[in-house]
C-alpha cells in the first residue's frame, strides 16, 4: 500500500532525491549512448516488439500508465507494484508469413523489498526449406528468438517509483546461435490526483555473450524512451504521448537506391530529399488513447508516425501506422485484443488474457 504524501514534510527531501535521480539517469544515458542502435543496425529485434495485445493496440511504446496491468511492467519495470502480485498474463501475436510472437509474465510482491516479475517472450519465424547451391532439398530448419526477463520495481514514496529489468536473450537461426545479456532502468512519477504520469526508460543496454560467427559481435537495440499520460478530469479519456528512441535525433531513413540517381534529361544527380525538423520530431512520436468505459470495457487507439513514414506504400498509405483494440473483463479474466496496421498489404493481430490468483481465493 502507498502511504499518504505530506507536501510540507517531504518537499525538501523530494527535491534532494530528484537531483540524485536526474544525475543517475543522465550518467546512465551518456554511459550507454555509445550503444545507440536502430533497426537494421542491431540484432535481437525481438526486444523491440510489443509484448502484449494492449501495448500493440496503443502504438507499441506504452510506458507511462500506472495501473494494475503486469504486461506494462516489461516496458517499464518502475510500474511494478503490489497490485501486480499473483497476476499471470499470457499473450499471443500472429505476425506475417507464419511468424508468431508469445509473451508470459507473473508477478510476486516482497513487502519492504520490491515487486518482482518473471517474464518470457519468444519469436518463432517458422519452418524454412534448406537447399544447397545445386537446389538439392536438404530438409527444413527453424529460426527463433527468446527473452527471459526478471524485473523489479520499488516505491520511493507515494509519487515516485524506480525499477530495472535484467534480460537474457538467445537467438537461433538454423545452426547459428547467439546470446546476450541486457538491462533496463526506469523511473516513474505520478501526480497526487493520479491524473498525470511521466516515465523515463533506458532499454536494452548490454553486450553479446556468444555470437553467430567468430569475431562478429552482435549489437543490441539500445533506446531511450520518455512517456507522458494524462487522464482528463471527469472524463473517460486517457491520452498518452511517448517520445521513443531519444538516443538519436535523426531517425529518417534514406534508401540507398536513391543515392546517386541521375536525371536522364539533364544528366545531373537527383538530390535526395531530406526530412524537415518537424518531420524528424514526428518520427519519435507514438500516440495512444484509451476510452475507459467502466471497469469492464476499454477501447484503445494508437498511432506510430515512424511506422507510417517507413512502411506505407507511396500515394496509398491507407491505415498504415494506426493500431486499435479493446479490453474486456469477464468474471475474473481480463481479455485484450490489438490489431496493428503496417501497410496496405497486411496487419497483425494480438490476443491477451490475464488473471489474478487471489481473485479466486476471495470467491471461495
Amino acid at each position: 500500500m502507498r502511504g499518504r504524501y505530506n507536501i510540507e514534510g517531504h518537499t525538501a527531501f523530494i527535491s534532494h532525491q530528484m537531483k540524485h535521480y536526474a544525475l543517475a539517469f543522465l550518467c546512465t544515458f551518456f554511459l550507454f549512448n555509445g550503444y545507440s542502435q536502430l533497426g537494421g543496425n542491431s540484432s535481437y529485434l525481438l526486444l523491440d516488439l510489443p509484448s502484449s495485445a494492449r501495448v500493440s493496440a496503443l502504438g507499441g511504446k506504452y510506458i507511462s500508465v500506472w495501473d494494475d496491468d503486469i504486461d506494462l511492467a516489461y516496458l517499464n519495470p518502475a510500474l511494478l507494484d503490489s497490485a501486480d502480485a499473483g497476476q499471470i498474463s499470457l499473450n499471443y501475436g500472429n505476425l506475417f508469413a507464419g511468424t508468431r510472437n508469445g509473451f508470459a509474465s507473473y508477478g510476486v510482491d516482497k513487502p519492504g523489498i520490491a515487486t518482482f516479475a518473471a517474464t518470457m517472450q519468444y519469436l518463432s519465424y517458422g519452418e524454412f526449406s534448406q537447399r544447397d547451391e545445386f537446389n538439392t532439398d536438404l530438409g527444413t530448419f527453424s529460426a527463433s528468438e527468446y527473452v527471459l526477463n526478471l524485473g523489479a520495481g520499488r516505491e520511493i514514496d507515494s509519487l515516485f517509483r524506480v525499477g530495472a529489468n535484467l534480460k537474457f536473450v538467445h537467438s537461433q537461426l538454423e545452426s547459428y546461435q547467439s546470446s546476450a545479456i541486457a538491462i533496463d532502468v526506469a523511473g516513474t512519477y505520478r501526480s497526487k490526483n493520479k491524473d498525470f504520469t511521466i516515465a523515463l526508460v533506458l532499454r536494452n543496454a548490454g553486450v553479446a555473450l556468444t555470437t553467430y560467427t567468430e569475431g562478429q559481435r552482435e549489437k543490441l537495440p539500445f533506446a531511450v524512451d520518455l512517456g507522458m499520460t494524462k487522464r482528463l478530469s471527469k472524463s473517460p479519456l486517457r491520452f498518452t504521448l511517448t517520445l521513443a528512441d531519444l538516443q538519436k535525433w535523426d531517425l529518417s531513413y534514406t534508401d540507398p537506391a536513391d543515392i546517386g540517381r541521375i536525371d536522364p534529361l539533364t544528366g545531373d544527380e537527383i538530390p535526395v530529399e531530406e526530412k524537415n525538423v518537424a518531420e524528424k520530431i514526428l518520427l519519435h512520436v507514438h500516440g495512444g488513447m484509451e476510452f475507459l468505459l467502466g471497469e469492464n470495457f476499454h477501447l484503445r487507439l494508437g498511432y506510430d508516425f515512424r511506422r507510417r513514414s517507413e512502411l506505407s506504400i507511396n500515394d496509398i498509405p491507407g491505415g498504415s501506422g494506426i493500431s486499435w483494440g479493446l479490453g474486456l473483463k469477464i468474471s475474473k479474466f481480463r481479455l485484450s485484443y490489438g490489431r496493428v496496421i503496417y501497410n496496405q498489404s497486411g496487419a497483425s493481430n494480438h490476443l491477451g488474457v490475464a488473471v489474478r490468483f487471489s481473485d479466486f481465493r476471495k470467491a471461495s
